[in-house]
C-alpha cells in the first residue's frame, strides 16, 4: 500500500496570481501554477511524459500548459493530454493552510 501525506511545498505569497514555479523535493520534480478564474492552485509532475520537458517553464494557456520542447498541451484541470488520450501528467491534490502551499504527495 502507498502511503501519501500531505508536503509543504512553498510559502503560498512565493507563487503570486497568474504565475508558476519549479519545486524540488526528495522524489518529486513539481510544476506549480497559481491560475485565476477561478483563483485556484494546481501541482503537476514537472517532466512532460512525450520527451522530459520543463512543464513548469511552458506557457499556460487558460488552464492549459504547453511543454516548451514539443508543444504538447495538458489540461491543468485534469492532467490530460490534448495530443493523445494515453498521455497524461499526475494532478496532486493541493490546498493552502497558513500561508503554505501543501500537496498529497506519496511518501
Amino acid at each position: 500500500m502507498i502511503a501519501e501525506k500531505w508536503i509543504r511545498l512553498c510559502d503560498a505569497s512565493e507563487c503570486p496570481p497568474h504565475s508558476r514555479r519549479f519545486v524540488a523535493l526528495e522524489r518529486h520534480e513539481l510544476a506549480v501554477f497559481h491560475l485565476g478564474d477561478p483563483d485556484r492552485f494546481v501541482v503537476i509532475d514537472n517532466a512532460c511524459p512525450h520527451a522530459g520537458g520543463n512543464l513548469s517553464a511552458g506557457e499556460v494557456i487558460g488552464s492549459a500548459v504547453v511543454c516548451p520542447w514539443h508543444e504538447w498541451v495538458f489540461s491543468l484541470d485534469t492532467g490530460a493530454c490534448t495530443e493523445s488520450e494515453q498521455v497524461c501528467v499526475r494532478k496532486y491534490e493541493c490546498r493552502v493552510e497558513g500561508g503554505a502551499l501543501y500537496a498529497r504527495l506519496e511518501d
